[in-house]
């Protein structure tokens, strides 16, 4: 008994459940001196965990034969294994509901064998233990794994960030390499992959899936989990399944509010087993991460749209006067610490009113558009295009001395006075010119003084004809350009 014990403290003594499998056969085969199988039943069909002394000596067709006969009850009993080239194998359990059945084959007739019973009986607690420890310390592992990751994700921003995150870490949790959460969309209704880990997963990108469709649309439908050991046995599934290495995945619903918000499902674990309860119950944990997660960055977003919305002219949409004079504020302080050149256009569409006038204000809401996509296009991209308010436009130019503002502001000048509508365009639009005004800042300059000099030079662009820039200097002098201008100023 001394010996029994003895083995099944080694046993207990490894580290993980997997090395205790290698631990016991290896003493088992050791101390009947004869060769050894240790065998686990998954999804109804009894797998080699592990071996010794060459174990079964048959094929694997012919190992799957023999795993035909073995007893479904607790009895240890003597198998005649000749149809497969051997001989009389010797069966003992060593688990009991509701753990998976695991039993240990060994050669010759052992059925008589007191210290087998004995072994039979410790090795049953022994493993029992273990597997009690692996799923504490994988319960563990999981809460110190999600609080990290809940820690990481309140850092993030945008959901797609958030997706892609939560992805990684249940691949690593998980060892799939497959995983991807599908985000309901109501405006299309469907489900769509908005993150994916693994091969396959730019495929994955462009999935549209529809509520009730099969796997993720059911999940997302019924709001319940799915975990399929081998979707082979499920009729309705597609047998061909090219971009995948196994047939075993699972797949649970994230739940916000009380509503589900989406999917998030695994596949291909790196091992090649299938996915088990303990499997389900951690992609569970971090789907519940995930749906405080994505909410949290859904009202960021959101937040962040209608602060953008608040800066943004709904009819051009360029930035609006308050957006407008803030950043004013910030180049001209700016512009102060560097000694560094800034430069304000005031623009102002010409005989704005007559076009609405005679056109009506469906009309002359295009004008404004084309003004503006007109003027965007022909800056800098970190320059500040805004509505400054009815036909008036201000572009805010930093590091831009008097030359090149005035080059850029014949630019748009020319190309306003060029712009012809598309040719599907409704409603056709009349010509349009524009005037512009240019004050380069001066030392001691307030925002308003800026300001008032490039508005200035716009009145006397149109007291001048309209359809011209004119520019002041530091003496205030005033430069015309018109249309019959060749060459930029200096």
């Amino acid at each position: 008994m001394r010996d029994v014990s003895g083995l099944a403290s080694r046993v207990g003594a490894a580290v993980s459940r997997d090395a205790a499998f290698d631990v016991l056969i290896a003493e088992v085969s050791r101390a009947f001196n004869t060769r050894a199988c240790l065998f686990q039943r998954v999804d109804g069909e009894w797998r080699v965990l592990a071996q010794a002394r060459g174990g079964l000596r048959a094929s694997p067709s012919n190992v799957a034969l023999a795993s035909e006969r073995f007893p479904s009850d607790r009895s240890i009993v003597t198998l005649d294994l000749r149809e497969i080239g051997e001989g009389a194998w010797t069966w003992a359990p060593l688990s009991a509901p509701p753990e998976p059945p695991i039993a240990l084959l060994l050669a010759e007739d052992w059925t008589a064998s007191e210290t087998l019973i004995s072994l039979a009986t410790l090795l049953s607690s022994v493993l029992r233990s273990i597997r009690d420890r692996d799923d504490k310390r994988r319960a563990e592992r999981l809460l110190v794994e999600e609080y990290t990751l809940a820690r990481r994700l309140s850092r993030l921003g945008g959901t797609e960030l958030v997706a892609q995150r939560i992805v990684d870490q249940v691949s690593r949790s998980l060892r799939a390499d497959v995983v991807s959460l599908a985000l309901y969309q109501p405006s299309i209704n469907r489900l769509v992959v908005t993150a994916a880990h693994g091969h396959g997963a730019a495929a994955l990108a462009d999935i549209r899936v529809e509520p009730r469709s099969w796997v993720i649309g059911h999940v997302y439908s019924s709001g319940r989990p799915v975990l399929v050991s081998d979707v082979r046995r499920i009729r309705e599934a597609p047998q061909r399944r090219p971009q995948y290495r196994t047939f075993s995945f699972a797949a649970v619903p994230v739940l916000a509010d009380g509503h589900v918000i989406g999917v998030l499902s695994a596949t291909d674990k790196r091992d090649g087993s299938v996915f088990d309860r303990q499997d389900l119950l951690t992609l569970r944990t971090y789907s519940a991460s995930a749906a405080l997660a994505l909410m949290a960055s859904s009202r960021d977003t959101e937040v962040h749209r209608l602060a953008y919305a608040a800066t943004v002219d709904a009819l051009t949409g360029l930035f609006n006067r308050t957006y407008l004079d803030v950043r004013l504020l910030e180049e001209v302080e700016r512009a102060k610490r560097g000694s560094s050149p800034l430069t304000l256009l005031m623009a102002d569409i010409d005989g704005f009113k007559l076009i609405n006038d005679t056109h009506g204000h469906q009309m002359g809401d295009a004008v404004l558009q084309a003004v503006a996509s007109t003027a965007r296009s022909a800056v800098r991209v970190f320059d500040v295009c805004a509505r400054y308010g009815g036909d008036e436009f201000a572009i805010l130019m930093p590091s831009s001395d008097h030359a090149s503002a005035v080059t850029c502001a014949e630019r748009i000048r020319q190309r306003v006075a060029d712009y012809v509508s598309d040719g599907d365009a409704t409603p056709r639009l009349p010509p349009i010119t524009i005037s512009i005004g240019v004050a380069v800042i001066d030392e001691g300059d307030a925002p308003a003084d800026l300001v008032g000099r490039a508005d200035r030079c716009l009145y006397k662009a149109k007291a001048r004809g309209k359809n011209c820039v004119c520019l002041s200097s530091d003496d205030l002098s005033v430069v015309r350009l018109s249309a019959h201008d060749t060459e930029d100023p200096v």
